[in-house]
């Protein structure tokens, strides 16, 4: 029975007015995310065919949408047309996937659209958005209608069954809110949203002390990830195991239509997952180490896809691949106590001491001024530099004087 206007209008009214009370709580509130794995030995045969066509339905529900005049006036269908291994068309009926989750597919490709955009107008080279070949997200936007968590068991709109979860227990005294319901090498996993009032949050945490050092600088570098300006080096590298080799040989030996093909791409995605895990926790703990340390901590917009291209030198990929810096500075330059610089200083060449600039090939690993005759560590010595440049970088004025006329808060004494 189709809804009459008068009821449609009090129904958005309420809508309206809810996500008004939402956001305005939310304000107040910090917003953490926390991962629980499905437990897929507890799931029985009708709950794994649904997931594995769930995830079926999105991907054609995104691929349908991306191919679609328009992306943003895309109206979400009850089937999509499906191209077949063969070349031709068939209609295919979208019955797994629910009405909130077929939203979020789509938003997901609004907001690829949206990312486009920003890259293109940052200045770099971007295509059209294409399609995919899977899709291993799925969003499940309200908690109590999309899915419904009890306990440690949990529904899913258009899963048949609860489902078993483990790690339910960080959830305790947190609002649980949306969702993403994640598929894996190692298995399906939900990512829940959860919110709690800053003041009560601040008050469980323990208590930080004070940073020892007032302000560092951090240069990158590929014989040691990081360089500070006090000389302590940190090098972490975590490169790809035998284990990924050998599944990766595995693969190349095999035809796609073969088991064995499979079976080898599974356990290869699963470990490359369980070292992508190590990077990353090894990024977060640097990160903390980094912000007790230093109070103010100033670092340089590095450009790590130009380190990849071979110039008359090695080639850094499998070196960036296996470490953390991509990873550690990500994390870094959202922080409020971190200053990034521009990519066109000259923190190595620049001489702090007279102001004058002299190039410094990579193969040179301590930096000696052609005009005063300084010689430091180029990697400690750029860093120090950082920390000089910081208030008053180098304006593109300055650099476009000679090298031997001093620039820059130090070319002004020299």
């Amino acid at each position: 029975m189709p809804i009459s206007k008068r009821s449609l209008k009090a129904r958005n009214k309420r809508i309206k007015a809810s996500r008004k009370t939402t956001r305005n709580r939310r304000k107040t509130q910090v917003c953490r995310v926390f991962t629980c794995k499905v437990d897929y030995g507890k799931l029985t045969e009708k709950q794994r065919n649904a997931l594995t066509e769930l995830f079926r339905d999105a991907k054609r529900l995104y691929n349908d949408c991306v191919l679609a005049d328009s992306v943003f006036d895309y109206a979400i269908p009850k089937s999509v047309t499906v191209r077949m291994p063969d070349g031709s068309f068939e209609n295919r009926d979208l019955n797994r996937i629910g009405a909130q989750s077929a939203q979020g597919v789509v938003q997901q490709a609004k907001d690829n659209i949206r990312g486009l955009k920003a890259l293109k107008e940052h200045g770099h080279k971007v295509g059209a958005l294409k399609p995919v070949k899977h899709v291993d997200c799925i969003p499940l936007k309200q908690a109590g209608r999309t899915y419904r968590l009890n306990g440690s068991y949990i529904k899913v709109e258009k899963i048949p069954g609860m489902m078993h979860l483990t790690g339910t227990r960080r959830l305790e005294s947190w609002e649980v809110g949306p969702a993403k319901l994640l598929r894996r090498a190692t298995g399906y996993y939900i990512a829940f949203s959860c919110f709690k009032d800053k003041a009560e949050y601040e008050k469980s945490r323990p208590a930080k002390p004070a940073p020892l050092i007032p302000i560092g600088g951090i240069d990158a570098g590929l014989k040691a990830d990081i360089t500070e300006s006090d000389g302590t080096t940190t090098i972490r590298h975590y490169p790809d195991s035998a284990k990924a080799r050998y599944w990766a040989r595995r693969m190349s030996k095999r035809d796609k239509a073969d088991k064995g093909w499979w079976k080898a791409n599974r356990q290869y995605r699963m470990e490359m997952d369980r070292l992508k895990a190590r990077r990353k926790h090894a990024a977060i703990a640097e990160r903390q180490r980094l912000e007790a340390k230093y109070a103010t901590i100033v670092i340089q917009d590095e450009q790590y896809a130009q380190w990849r291209k071979r110039k008359g030198w090695f080639k850094a990929g499998r070196i960036l691949q296996g470490g953390i810096l991509g990873r550690l500075y990500a994390l870094l330059k959202p922080l409020p106590q971190v200053i990034v610089l521009d990519k066109w200083q000259p923190t190595t060449a620049w001489c702090r001491n007279c102001g004058r600039r002299t190039p410094t090939p990579l193969k040179k690993r301590t930096y000696t001024c052609a005009y005063c005759g300084v010689r430091e560590d180029r990697d400690q010595h750029a860093a120090l530099n950082m920390i000089a440049l910081k208030d008053m970088p180098l304006t593109h004025e300055e650099l476009r004087r000679p090298r031997d006329i001093p620039i820059g808060p130090y070319g002004l004494t020299a």
